[in-house]
Order: structure tokens, then sequence, then C-alpha cells
């Protein structure tokens, strides 16, 4: 190829791939706001008190975000892209839907037995919107996978913008109507029913030669993968709660939750990001190329913690006043505490990236090692630290964000410097004549 040629094909490649990303971000972005036009319709309409049971469904929707969307959209991808045909999928989607069922179900009916604690409720509605969430959260990471392993960046973009999208326009039909709580939590239930607008995401060609399942069973992965998800985004959203538990004032906790909302937008865009992410990790890795990796965590090392060092600078000098001016003098928080936030959120996302690099290996236990280490150190922080209250649970998040980058690092390494990509999520089912499930 001519060097001009060749020159002009690497910049419309890099092109493209700004053109993907800037579309995911767009998505991601918009998904957050639209979630938060969502609850603004909940609380004016219901007031605080009555929108509880709306507030815990969605509490649940972002665990199960985390279990089930996230595993399941980047093995999905994972497939698509080391697979290199379609045939894994199509072999084991119907199992994978009666999976699904059987854990949907189950999860419902534990909810139908908390449901008084849960949502002050003795009937059936909510357990049963539960189950559709557990579901819905299921199949939109396996819309969104198919769509991103495929290379459809756009298309994946609005996915996720569209299921907020659906809940605010049945959100505001409900607030019209002068609904309940319960029509509004069926509303949300709802959101992830956008994912037919692309069935033929979930459409997969077989593959009638080598079929064998190089990536794994895909709830296999999900499980395996699922306590390191959960810690995450306990470790990233759960100061305020923790904050609340030990005594903090409700100011206090109120100026929190904004900060981490204000400080993790960043980190959300780049979550949004991580479908186009994936299927380049997998293709370095799958084909033996770890010298790119390295150089990857080699710039981890290089750009995180300085960047880190800047954010704590940015929070303890202009974080505070930015805060007051846009939500008002109520929100007020120690310089210190905002620089911690700041610091932690950057190390967040790189333990994100470092998460891809390492499940781009099909491994799962170095995450989850290093999020079970770094909630237990900021749990030993929080539970044996000397200053008032605040200050323990910001410094305990940033403290568990910079272990669980440590350990991440660590893990990372190691699997990159293994003789051969670690794949220790599968399951040698077919072999042995199980269902991969």
């Amino acid at each position: 190829m001519p060097i001009s040629a060749r020159g002009t094909r690497k910049v419309d490649v890099r092109a493209q791939v700004f053109k993907h990303a800037n579309a995911l971000a767009a998505g991601s972005v918009a998904a957050g706001v639209l979630a938060y036009v969502f609850f603004a319709l909940v609380t004016r309409s219901l007031g605080a008190p009555a929108a509880a049971p709306v507030s815990v469904l969605w509490t649940y929707w972002t665990v199960a975000a985390a279990i089930f969307t996230f595993p399941l959209q980047h093995w999905t991808i994972r497939t698509l892209e080391a697979d290199g045909h379609e045939g894994t999928l199509a072999r084991v989607q119907s199992r994978l839907w009666t999976g699904i069922a059987v854990l949907s179900l189950v999860i419902g009916a534990v909810a139908y037995l908390a449901r008084e604690p849960l949502f002050r409720d003795g009937g059936v509605t909510y357990p049963l919107l539960v189950t559709a969430v557990t579901a819905g959260a299921c199949f939109s990471g396996l819309v969104r996978g198919g769509l991103a392993g495929r290379g459809r960046f756009a298309a994946t973009a609005a996915a996720v913008a569209a299921e907020n999208a659906l809940r605010v326009a049945l959100g505001i039909i409900a607030a019209v109507l002068g609904a309940g709580p319960e029509l509004f939590a069926t509303a949300f239930a709802l959101g992830s029913l956008s994912g037919l607008l692309w069935p033929h995401s979930l459409q997969f060609a077989p593959n009638h030669g080598d079929e064998s399942a190089r990536t794994g069973s895909p709830l296999v992965f999900a499980s395996g993968l699922a306590a390191g998800s959960l810690i995450s985004q306990i470790v990233l959203t759960g100061g305020p709660v923790a904050l609340a538990a030990i005594g903090g004032a409700a100011e206090e906790v109120t100026s929190l939750f904004v900060a981490l909302a204000v400080w993790r937008a960043p980190y959300l865009v780049a979550l949004g990001v991580t479908p186009q992410i994936t299927p380049l990790l997998t293709r370095l890795a799958t084909r033996g190329r770890q010298r790119h990796l390295r150089r990857l965590h080699a710039v981890m090392v290089m750009s995180v913690v300085p960047t880190a060092g800047v954010a704590y600078l940015v929070g303890t000098t202009a974080a505070g006043p930015v805060l007051q001016l846009v939500f008002g003098a109520d929100i007020e928080l120690p310089a210190t505490v905002l620089g911690l936030v700041g610091a932690g959120t950057i190390f967040a996302m790189g333990n994100l990236l470092l998460l891809l690099v390492i499940l781009a290996h099909g491994r799962a236990r170095p995450v989850n090692v290093a999020w079970v280490s770094a909630l237990g150190v900021g749990a030993a922080w929080i539970a044996l630290g000397q200053p008032p209250a605040l200050v323990r649970v910001a410094s305990a998040f940033g403290v568990s964000q910079g272990v669980a980058f440590v350990l991440l690092l660590v893990g990372a390494w190691v699997t990159l410097n293994k003789p051969t990509p670690q794949v220790d999520l599968t399951v040698a089912s077919d072999a042995a004549g199980a269902a991969p499930l």
C-alpha cells in the first residue's frame, strides 16, 4: 500500500474511532439527563414520601445493572470479537433466556417475601416489577452487547438513551393521569422494552464449523464478575448511605451526594464508551498482542496518579464555590473532602479501564479480589478512623479506590504476563454434555 494511502486510511480509522466514542459519550450523557428528568417527575408528582417505592426499585435497578447488564453486555461483545462468528451466541440463546427467566422469578420471589419492609406494600405489584426489572436488565445487556459487538456503536448509544427516554415518556403520561407510585414504578420497569427497537441485535447466525465455547457461559461470566462489579458500584455511590449510617448530619449527607454525583459525571461518560473499548482490547488479547496491552498498562500508571493529584488540587480550590453557585449555599463541604472525592473518582476511571483489560482475557478473579479487598479496607477505615464522620467517609472513598487501583494494576500485570490468554470463566460443559448455564 502506498504511504499516502496508508496515512489516509489511518486518518479515516481515527476519525471513525472518535465519531463512535463521541456517539457513545453523548448517549451516556443523554441517558443520565433523562434519568434525572424521570425522577424529578416522580418526586414532583408524588412527593418524597410517596415516591419511596419507586426509589427502592430504582436502587435495585442500579444493582441489577452492575450484576447483569454490564457483564452480559461485555460477554456478548467479547464472544463476537473472540470467536469471529455468531455461532456460540446462536447455540446458547435458548438456554440463556431460560436461565434469565428462572433467575428473574427467583429474585421476584425474594422480593415478595421482603415486600413489606422494602415497599411498605403487601401486594404483588412491586415483586412482579422487581422480576421485570431483573429480566429487563439482562435484556438490555444482551441488546447493547449485540449491537456493539457488531460495531454498531451509534445504535448502542441510541439504545442506552432510549431506555430512559421511554421511561420519561411513560412517566409524563402517568403524571398527566395523576397516577400513584405503582404506575410510575411500572413506567420505570418498562423502560428496557426500548430494546425491541433493535430486534436484529439478538438474532445470531449459527456457525457449523468449530463452535467450541471459547468465551464460556454468559451466566458463569456474569456471576464471576458480579461481586467485583457490584462492590465497585457500592464504593462509588455508597458514601452518603455510609455517612448517614454513622451519624452524619442531613446537610452533610446531601452535600456529599451532590459532590459525588458531580464528580461522577466524567466516570459515567467513560462508562458509556466502554462498548467500543472492549472489542479493541479483546482483539489485542486474543491475537496475542500483549506488547500493546503492556504499553497501555504503563500509560495507566503514568497518567492516573498525577491526574488524581490534579483532581485533588481542583477539589480543594475550585470545586466548593462551583457547587455552591450551581446547587445553592447549603451545599458546603470541607476542601479536603472535595479533594478526596475528586482524586477517588479519577482512580475509579482508571479502575474501569483496568477491569476491561482483565476481562479481555476472560478473567474475573483479579477484579473480585481487588474490590473485595478495597471494600474491606474502606470499611475498616470508617470503623476505626478518628476524624469526623464526613472526613472519614470521604477518605475511605479515596483510599478504597486507590487500593483497588493498585490491586487491579497487579492483576492486569499478572494477566498480561501469562504465556497464553487466561480464560478462567469458561465452562467446558458442552464437552461433558451439559448446558453452559
